[in-house]
């Protein structure tokens, strides 16, 4: 049993199939709207991961492909046993007990798989991993790992019984089977820590909080370390962090829940015209204190920038942004939001198609970067930081 949700949908996946339901319904009024159902696999999945226009899943040696759009299904068999997966804008990251594998996202099939040579390296067996921008962190039984995206090792911590690897805007989080959740920086060092009891079963992060669950219950922790939140029931099965509710599986079905009433004085609203709109200001922003046309073109449904003779690394940008403005990691950790990223972007003109081209709504955006203190108080540091994402985003 595993859940998963994005801007429009809830999946589930139980006997052997996914399926899609629609958020709207389940949040207005816990209505059970199946959207559309795969076929059966042939053995259950473990975890399932978002990318803009699919969910992918592992289990135990088996990766599959689910179109979000009606559920059709591809999948491969390997010769591994799979623990865990991450998915990046362009590539998706596979970790089997001894080996860590990199597949472009456009080239599902066993010759796109890259075995990374950095493997070897490391103690095994492996149990999970995440990643930032840069980096990948991958836990072993005694190690908790720094690694290049591109595969060369950084760094090494001891740390035992790595059960769940999460990364935030600071670093990873390492959930243990001790009952320990570590909050750390980029480099290892740890920045806080917390408690929970029960075994650890899921977990998610996103806008200050991670959210755990285990064999007591759903915890809620925030960036401090402490329990800020904690609904005691060893029924729950899985869960679902959307942006402002969460989704709950039971051993009679699906429930929702909202987060004003889970976190109380510490709920922050999150809304995709907000993120979408910090996005775009950054942008014009640079455009504007450099001089540098920003030309934006829709690829792949993604937003292919480029600026002069340079590409702009968007996922960088979404990742190093949110250091600024927290709600933008949405689009970092569940890269299923970014579907709607241009819808809401269109419908409230923030940008203009023009031809094959989308342009920058200068008029609306200053108005929102007048509004938001924040642009101001980081205005250098925003422009520095797109500057800094004029990069390749191909990992050789």
């Amino acid at each position: 049993m595993y859940l998963l949700c994005d801007e429009k949908r809830v999946y589930v996946f139980s006997n052997y199939r996914v399926e899609a339901y629609d958020k709207l319904a389940l949040v207005n009024s816990e209505e059970k709207n199946l959207l559309w159902k795969s076929e059966k696999l042939e053995e259950n999945l473990n975890k399932l991961v978002n990318s803009k226009d699919h969910i992918y899943g592992i289990g135990k040696n088996l990766l599959v492909k689910v179109s979000k759009t009606d559920g059709s299904t591809e999948w491969l068999t390997f010769n591994e046993d799979f623990v865990d997966i991450f998915c990046m804008y362009g590539d998706l990251y596979l970790l089997s007990k001894t080996s860590l594998f990199r597949m472009p996202i456009d080239k599902f099939a066993h010759a796109g798989v890259k075995r990374l040579s950095v493997s070897d390296l490391m103690e095994k067996p492996f149990s999970c991993f995440c990643a930032s921008d840069e980096h990948i962190y991958l836990a072993s039984t005694n190690y908790l790992y720094q690694v290049e995206r591109s595969g060369g090792k950084v760094g090494e911590k001891a740390l035992t019984d790595v059960r769940i690897l999460l990364i935030s805007e600071d670093g990873p989080i390492a959930i243990k089977g001790d009952g320990k959740i570590l909050n750390m920086d980029e480099s290892l060092q740890v920045l806080s820590s917390g408690e929970f009891d029960g075994e650890p079963i899921k977990a998610e992060y996103n806008v200050y909080h991670t959210f755990l669950l285990t064999s007591t219950g759903l915890h809620v922790f925030g960036k401090a370390g402490n329990r800020i939140a904690h609904i005691s029931d060893s029924k729950y099965i899985s869960f679902a962090e959307g942006l402002n509710h969460v989704y709950l599986y039971k051993e009679d079905g699906l429930h929702v829940a909202s987060k004003i009433d889970l976190l109380g004085d510490n709920y922050q609203n999150v809304d995709l015209a907000t993120v979408s709109a910090i996005l775009f200001a950054s942008l014009m922003l640079f455009e504007k204190e450099k001089g540098s046309k920003v030309n934006i073109k829709e690829k792949h449904s993604f937003l292919d920038v480029k600026i002069g003779n340079k590409v702009l690394n968007m996922e960088k940008l979404v990742f190093r942004l949110s250091k600024y403005f927290p709600e933008v990691f949405i689009l970092f950790s569940n890269i299923g939001y970014y579907e709607s990223l241009l819808e809401f972007g269109m419908r409230f003109e923030l940008i203009k198609r023009e031809g094959d081209s989308l342009i920058l709504n200068e008029d609306m955006l200053d108005h929102l970067v007048k509004k938001h203190s924040a642009f101001e108080t980081f205005r250098k540091d925003i422009v520095s930081l797109v500057s800094s994402c004029l990069l390749s985003t191909t990992y050789e």
